[in-house]
């Protein structure tokens, strides 16, 4: 009998369901690998390493500091209405990526067409370049595991600015590509005026009317009390972005000696989010505080029903936490778009053949929430089964109703060959109460529903029960 590793074919069929915000690795190497990183999560900041060589310069110290805790005031928008560029267009704790052990966290947020220091190479404010509103908002990094950890001469901005045309936007992005890949006029009062920029790189954001790019630089020495070894320097990101009549800016650096990352780097992966955002939304937001009973409490018993160890992971849980990605709801290329939000939490628990994801979300009404689940429901049921490639196997998903909470369903999904059935596939279990939506996707073997259907829909609602119970905290009489 041919050799063959189970967990090869499971995260190649995960792989292709693209069920928790990204796809899976694709060899069995690369799952434990993951495995591996979610532990590390917990322990250590990882500074960052570089696809591009770290070049031995000298430049200015760019550092931003004070921490006056997050910015709560943070919104997600619908982009399908319309209105004035507000805050709502900017980045939020949710959209920032960075790498396992480290995150970026609002700081500060702020209006203003006259600050020129929305980028470390500007040579005027953005009014100069004829923008009508503007908004920015800082970010601190942050030790995920312990956040009371300092972490020292890294941080994040983002501007984002309205033009009174498209023509006058697109201006104004060339000039700021410009201004980062000759920084000179900047430095040349500095006693470090080295600055190492390389070739822009394109970015896709799926948009019409867009372009996006991001320009890497390096630049240093870093302060002996931020780096006594003498071996680190600044790595800077500079995304530029520009939707219609509007662009945004998004400034990285970090410090450190290197700068990898297998899928794709944190500003790089960000950029289509900030496009997305800068589409025309509304201009008054939902968020916890305009929406009394739908914040969620830091405490909330997210992982609750999950075991505390894996069959090979000895801590397999990660979170709950506000900044890991939300889970991708997709069927033949069509994923749910849901109302406002007002918040989400979301947790990860990860072994070698039992991959599970949770994540509540809140909305400012039941109906917004039902909306939500409805949009869920609605993706599966219009793709019954998905279209075969080139060896005949394709995916299937089932929708059944479930009986839990105020509504609940649960959506199978498998994969079909041509031959017959797989044993690849997995279960998602959508519950709404009250104001709030849970959504649990379990995958690998122990979550392919092929063959005992009720019995991994049982499973997973047991497992959920106590979160489910907890959700009473989102309805008008509370728990």
């Amino acid at each position: 009998m041919p050799d063959h590793d189970p967990i090869e074919e499971l995260t190649r069929f995960g792989a292709e369901l693209g069920r928790a915000g990204g796809d899976m690795p694709l060899s069995a190497a690369d799952v434990r690998r993951r495995g591996d990183r979610i532990r590390r999560r917990r322990t250590a900041l990882v500074a960052g390493g570089a696809a591009l060589a770290v070049a031995a310069v000298a430049a200015p110290v760019l550092l931003v500091t004070g921490d006056g805790g997050p910015d709560r005031d943070l919104v997600t928008k619908d982009p399908a209405r319309s209105g004035p560029l507000g805050p709502h267009d900017l980045l939020t704790d949710d959209d920032t990526v960075y790498r396992d052990g480290a995150d970026w966290f609002a700081n500060a947020t702020s209006e203003s067409t006259d600050q020129d220091t929305f980028h470390m190479c500007a040579r005027s404010s953005l009014s100069g370049l004829g923008a009508t509103a503007a908004f920015h908002r800082e970010f601190v990094m942050r030790n995920t595991a312990d956040p009371t950890v300092p972490v020292l001469g890294d941080h994040f901005v983002e501007a984002v600015a309205q033009f009174p045309d498209a023509a006058s936007a697109a201006a104004a992005y060339d000039t700021i590509a410009g201004w980062v890949q000759d920084c000179a006029e900047q430095l040349v009062a500095t006693d470090t005026p080295d600055y190492e920029a390389f070739e822009p790189r394109p970015v896709d954001t799926g948009l019409d009317d867009s372009e996006a790019q991001v320009v890497d630089v390096h630049y240093g020495p870093v302060p002996k009390d931020i780096d006594e070894s003498g071996d680190a320097a600044f790595i800077a990101e500079t995304g530029l972005v520009r939707v219609g009549d509007r662009i945004a800016v998004l400034s990285s650096v970090v410090v450190g000696q290197d700068y990898n990352f297998t899928d794709g780097t944190p500003v790089e992966r960000m950029v289509p989010v900030a496009a997305d955002r800068l589409q025309p939304g509304t201009a008054e937001p939902f968020d916890p505080a305009k929406a009394p009973g739908t914040r969620i409490a830091d405490d909330f018993p997210l992982t609750d029903g999950w075991p505390t160890t894996g069959n090979e992971t000895d801590r397999p849980i990660t979170g709950p936490l506000r900044g890991l990605d939300p889970i991708a709801l997709v069927a033949c290329d069509t994923s749910a778009r849901e109302p406002r939000r007002s918040d989400r939490l979301s947790a990860e628990w990860v072994d070698v053949e039992d991959v599970r994801y949770r994540q509540l979300t809140t909305y400012p009404t039941e109906d917004a929430a039902a909306e939500a689940a409805a949009a869920i429901a609605a993706v599966y049921e219009a793709c019954p089964e998905g279209p075969a490639d080139q060896d005949g196997t394709a995916l299937r998903w089932e929708v059944r109703d479930v009986d839990a909470g105020d509504e609940a369903f649960a959506v199978l999904g498998w994969q079909q060959a041509s031959g017959g059935p797989t044993p690849f596939g997995d279960t998602t279990l959508v519950v709404r109460v009250g104001k709030a939506v849970l959504v649990e996707t379990r995958g690998g073997h122990a979550g392919n529903p092929q063959g005992r259907e009720q019995e991994v829909v049982d499973a997973v609602s047991t497992d959920a029960a106590p979160v489910i119970d907890a959700m009473c905290a989102f309805t008008d009489a509370g728990c």
